[in-house]
């Protein structure tokens, strides 16, 4: 190789400089070659000059050579040619020796001479060496940089346009900055005339077709210059040329020349253009005419087109808007040239891959018939190798991003759901310390605290460890043939998460198709849901949230607490006709028990616990919710909470149990009506009693109550059977059933939910448990109900009887039991009447009923309350159903007492000591007397009261009571009185007594009686003068029961 070519071969400089590594040696080379080079260009440049214009030689190209023959060599116009064509040689040969200012004269002259022979190939060439020459001095320094070659084994970063060489052949787009123009070089062109020279050269090119690859190569130039000088616009029509010069070529160089246009394009901005040109390069690898193809090369090519389509095979970039939109169908047609060529290649999974991601990014501009196409092509190639989520590494070192199908099923509605209403965890309230009456409360103003904003990806509720969770997804077929979805997974971090594979077969364009996508956590703290799994079409993917259009989160996050323990519960059938128990599931999170009860019926309920968690029970506790008060509720439902704490901690796997103690509560008392004043008569269905009363019982006679000022009257007269009648017939009267208030054939239903709290192990030391219901259902049937009640004296001081009317509101017979082994059989909804023998409220029980001191309302109340509670406590009501078997026990709680019926329920605080001539009469002792003799009759009463009483009235009243039961008062005619019949006792003293007597004379014989009664008049406690006593109106009333009964005989 001579010195020449060693110093103008530019591909041998960079061989030289790129074996020698950076080293000086071709610098030094250079420094001391080109002063010899100077000195030989000269001397053949003085030579070539000296020759005379005859002598000069006919410079020819290689394809002018077979025209020559026949010319005349001789004439004017060659001998100019001759010399316009040595000319431009010399200039040749200053240029590369280095010299381009006599480069430029040359050229110049050499232009001159040819355009005067029409020499159009030559004028072609000197035009371009023109502009050669003009470049390298308008930018000096910028051409004898080596090019830095960038290391080819490193892939382009994806989603990034690949850099062009920076070199003399590709320097950025307007790179070029021409320096002002010397004095010695001023013919040099101008930027501007650089181009419009080429384009002149180009021009006088194209008129040879044996020219062509000259032409094409002053295009690349001409372009390489535009683009240098930033006017990519004319270098875009220098290559335009290029594409239209009809060359023969093999497939090598026309690949080669599809690659420098396409380089040329990239440094223009021309993405698109530059990517038609590899995939151009990239077919003629593969091209029927290429004896050896190569589709790795065909592959690369086409994978470095990808920019210019604005394609990346990243799916995540154009998910997120990383990527414009593009050109879908250049876009679609070049991913299958893809898919074809890495098949082609061999690699399966490369071809997967693309089509996975072709289907994923492309689908929504493919027709229903491509997607179903393609789809099946999908399932082909994937059949040969499954598409798996992990990056494929290439023979290049390039890396395919992996490519997830998120429409094949689309997804909508991604929703995690909180745990079963029974295994939720609640936060355990603990009481509050008492910190002193200094609390620090910073001002917080409601629409200003922007730390309130809540995270919508963030859920309020929480998971537990060890416990599955849920996910619900939505899913939809937009194909028109089965999908298959195996292997559904849910994707997690932060924690250690199991996720539970599931399946589903989607019917062919159906939608939504509801998936449970199921998982355990198996750590404590944030979990954050990202995504999940499937498999479909043979491809495996991860179908991230954050980059699916329809889920409005990028993902969620939900906080997982230590484990707590699980509990099942059961309850026992006891052969009970009307207890009804489901079965108990222990994913359902109440147990419903349903009772049905008669009022006063108990039963009990036997709730077994078991321990069906890996972590212990060491907390268990129950209550109970329901619309009735404690006090209520407590009369219905009952259980042993000691019996409870003593079964525990309860172990995993062991059971334990405790017993509801159920009672038919209900009103057994109808209401009064609203209707009856007191001044209502005694109803007619209680002037006929049954053969179990006693006979005077039946007796009472009703009349109207008499209004205050008439009850003075009698009083002051000493008529008496009228404040007897009255009395009954208030406290009865007063007692009837309302039915505008009540009906008492209606059962009554009472729902309550037992809540059972329990927790254990990490659970209840971070402060969580969970909560099991048991909802009741308690259906109370009526037994029995009493409509009207009263009281009645009884032959002793110490008892009264209690005279019920009560009905079997059952469908069915009844036995009902009272008074100490009595029995009265009842039909369904039949009535009878009892008289119950009651012991009277001694008076241990009213400590403040007579005490010197005025009584509240409460009070008062309190002490109606006491009588009520001792007239049920003594009262024993059973009943037995003798068909079912069932039994039960009314009560008589809450009985109203008029005033009337508990002065006689109540032990009575005076004593009586009657003398009939001065000899002690007993009650119920036969007593006689003659008629028209004087009887003196004497009455003590002794106070057995700590205190006083004042203004106590004392009356002496004689009646006769006929068969019938009518009371006679008007006694007038058969007897008389000498003395005060009614005396007012203005103090008696504790534990002190009085004595009053008077006389009485019967007329005529019979059977007569003396009522022996002290009322207090107006207020007990002497608040009141003795002389406003005949205006007061009786507070108590106390009688000697029974009354004296005195025979008077003939004389």
């Amino acid at each position: 190789m001579t010195i020449l070519q060693l110093l103008t071969d530019a591909t041998l400089q960079q061989e030289i400089a790129r074996q020698l590594n950076g080293s000086q040696f071709f610098t030094q080379l250079f420094s001391g070659v080109s002063p010899l080079f100077s000195r030989m260009h000269r001397s053949h440049s003085q030579e070539r000059s000296r020759e005379k214009l005859d002598r000069v030689p006919l410079l020819l190209a290689p394809f002018e050579r077979k025209d020559i023959v026949g010319l005349d060599l001789e004439s004017r116009t060659n001998k100019k040619k001759c010399m316009g064509r040595m000319i431009k040689h010399l200039g040749d040969l200053s240029l590369q020796a280095g010299v381009p200012h006599e480069a430029l004269q040359h050229y110049i002259s050499a232009l001159d001479t040819l355009r005067s022979v029409n020499d159009w190939l030559w004028l072609g060439g000197a035009a371009e060496g023109l502009c050669s020459a003009s470049v390298i001095v308008l930018y000096p320094g910028r051409w004898r940089t080596f090019p830095i070659q960038r290391n080819a084994s490193l892939p382009p970063s994806p989603g990034k346009r690949r850099p062009g060489l920076i070199g003399p052949s590709s320097l950025p787009l307007g790179s070029l900055t021409p320096v002002p123009i010397v004095e010695d070089a001023p013919k040099a062109l101008s930027p501007e005339g650089i181009l419009r020279r080429y384009q002149e050269a180009i021009q006088n090119y194209a008129k040879y077709q044996s020219a062509g690859m000259i032409e094409t190569e002053a295009c690349f130039k001409a372009a390489q210059i535009a683009i240098q000088q930033g006017c990519p616009l004319q270098a875009a029509s220098f290559l335009k040329n290029v594409v239209l010069i009809n060359l023969t070529l093999t497939e090598q160089e026309k690949i080669q020349r599809f690659l420098s246009l396409s380089e040329l394009y990239t440094q223009m901005g021309f993405h698109r253009k530059a990517s038609l040109c590899r995939r151009l390069a990239a077919t003629r690898h593969v091209s029927d005419q290429n004896r050896q193809p190569d589709w790795t090369q065909c592959y690369n090519l086409m994978l470095q087109a990808l920019d210019g389509h604005r394609l990346s095979l990243d799916p995540t970039e154009r998910a997120t808007g990383g990527i414009a939109e593009g050109w879908p169908a250049l876009q679609i047609h070049l991913l299958q040239q893809l898919v074809v060529a890495a098949r082609r290649m061999g690699h399966s999974a490369l071809a997967t891959r693309h089509m996975t991601f072709l289907l994923q990014t492309m689908w929504h501009h493919l027709n229903p018939k491509e997607q179903r196409e393609l789809t099946k092509q999908l399932q082909k190639l994937a059949s040969e190798c499954e598409g798996a989520p992990v990056p494929l590494v290439l023979d290049s070192r390039a890396v395919i991003p992996p490519a997830n199908l998120t429409n094949i099923p689309l997804a909508k509605n991604f929703r995690l759901q909180d745990l079963p209403l029974h295994l939720r965890p609640q936060k355990i309230q603990k009481l509050k310390e008492d910190m002193g009456p200094f609390l620090y409360t910073p001002i917080s103003f409601g629409s200003l605290d922007r730390k309130s904003t809540k995270s919508l990806s963030r859920m309020d509720y929480v998971w537990v460890e060890g416990d599955m969770c849920e996910v619900l997804l939505d899913l939809y077929n937009p194909l028109p043939f089965e999908l298959k979805v195996s292997n559904m997974r849910l994707l997690a971090s932060e924690v250690v998460f199991e996720s539970i594979p599931s399946s589903i077969v989607l019917p062919p364009d159906s939608g939504p198709n509801t998936v449970v996508l199921a998982g355990v956590p198996k750590e404590v703290g944030e979990l954050e849901i990202q995504g999940y799994s499937t498999h479909t079409l043979g491809v495996k993917s991860n179908c991230q949230l954050r980059h699916m259009r329809h889920m409005p989160q990028p993902s969620f996050t939900v906080e997982v607490v230590p484990a707590l323990p699980h509990m099942e519960m059961s309850t026992n059938d006891q052969k009970n006709n009307n207890l009804q128990l489901p079965p108990v599931d222990a994913s359902v999170s109440i147990t419903t028990i349903s009772k049905s009860l008669y009022a006063g019926e108990s039963t009990e309920c036997q709730v077994t616990i078991l321990n069906s968690g890996s972590q212990p029970i060491e907390l268990l506790e129950i209550s109970a919710q329901c619309v009735l008060d404690p006090s209520q509720l407590k009369q219905v439902l009952q259980w042993s909470a000691d019996n409870i704490q003593a079964q525990l901690p309860l172990h995993p796997g062991a059971s334990a149990s405790f017993t509801l103690y159920l009672h038919g509560h209900a009103e057994y008392i109808a209401p009064p009506r609203s209707d009856v004043n007191d001044g209502g008569s005694q109803p007619s269905s209680l002037l006929s009693g049954p053969s179990s009363l006693p006979s005077r019982l039946s007796s009472l006679a009703s009349t109207p109550q008499p209004s205050r000022h008439a009850h003075h009257n009698e009083l002051s007269s000493g008529s008496f059977r009228s404040q007897i009648s009255s009395r009954s017939g208030s406290s009865i009267g007063s007692s009837r059933l309302n039915p505008k208030i009540y009906d008492p054939s209606a059962p009554k239903v009472i729902d309550c939910q037992l809540k059972l709290r329990y927790s254990g192990g990490p659970g209840l030391e971070a402060g969580y448990c969970r909560v099991k219901s048991i909802s009741l259902s308690l259906e109370i049937l009526p037994s029995i109900l009493i409509t009207s009640w009263d009281v009645l004296p009884a032959e002793t001081s110490s008892q009264f009887y209690l005279v019920l009317d009560v009905t079997n509101k059952t469908l069915g017979e009844l036995e009902l039991f009272y008074a100490d082994g009595k029995v009265m059989l009842l039909e369904g909804n039949e009535e009878c009447r009892i008289a119950v023998p009651v012991e009277r409220c001694p008076l241990s029980k009213l400590s403040k009923l007579y005490q010197n001191i005025e009584l509240t309302d409460v009070e008062k109340a309190e002490l109606d309350s006491v009588c009520s509670d001792h007239v049920a406590s003594l009262v024993d009501l059973k009943w037995v159903l003798p068909v079912s078997n069932r039994s039960g026990k009314a009560s008589l709680r809450g009985l109203p007492l008029t005033s009337d019926m508990l002065d006689i329920v109540r032990m009575s605080p005076l004593q009586w000591e009657v003398l009939l001539n001065k000899e002690i009469a007993k009650p119920l002792s036969e007593l006689t007397c003659v008629a028209g003799q004087c009887l003196q009759l004497g009455v003590t009463v002794q106070n057995y009261l700590d205190w006083p009483l004042h203004n106590v009235a004392l009356s002496l009243k004689f009646f006769q009571e006929y068969q019938s039961g009518i009371r006679n008062y008007r006694l007038d005619s058969q007897l008389a009185v000498a003395g005060a019949p009614n005396v007012l006792i203005t103090q008696l003293d504790d534990q002190s007594s009085v004595y009053h007597e008077c006389n009485v004379v019967f007329f005529m014989p019979g059977l007569y009686k003396i009522d022996i009664q002290c009322s207090s008049v107006g207020n007990c406690s002497g608040a009141h003068p003795p002389g406003d006593a005949t205006e007061s109106t009786p507070a108590h009333t106390w009688k000697l029961i029974p009354p004296i009964e005195l025979t008077v005989t003939d004389p």
